[in-house]
């Protein structure tokens, strides 16, 4: 009878199949922290570049503000002879507790859209716990997004 020493095959494939299995969880398990703030903000990219082309097509002002728990967009309008800003229906998204922006809560807008592009540049950075991105807006009606650590 022939005595083995090692290991076949099949047991290394095994071993290596259970290490990278391990290897994924640990790896998905770190990031998912920050897979929700992600998420939130690139859905609020997608809706302020929605809200950009709208103002665009349509001629009317729109901007985006903190209201201190999230962001939202509100209208420029006149409503008897007074103009002031009101809230624009949007999609109801769950905001991320601790993602907050160096904005201030403010009634008025901080990044302003108009039928001419945007009312100037404006920039935020948002933070959170394990991390922070920041935006930029250029003249020319660009959003410019930067992760860091």
């Amino acid at each position: 009878m022939q005595r083995c020493h090692g290991f076949s095959l099949l047991e290394m494939l095994v071993v290596l199949l259970i290490v990278g299995l391990f290897s994924a969880l640990g790896v998905a398990s770190l990031d998912a922290g920050q897979a929700p703030m992600h998420q939130a903000l690139a859905q609020l990219a997608n809706e302020a570049r929605t809200q950009a082309a709208l103002a665009r097509h349509s001629g009317q002002v729109l901007g985006m503000r903190w209201n201190g728990r999230q962001p939202e967009f509100v209208r420029w309008q006149s409503e008897r002879g007074q103009p002031s800003w009101r809230l624009e229906s949007s999609r109801a998204v769950s905001w991320p507790a601790g993602l907050q922006p160096d904005w201030p809560v403010s009634a008025a807008p901080q990044v302003m859209f108009t039928p001419a592009g945007l009312a100037r540049p404006v920039s935020v950075t948002w933070h959170w716990a394990e991390g922070r991105q920041r935006w930029q807006w250029r003249a020319d009606n660009t959003l410019r997004i930067a992760t860091q650590p």
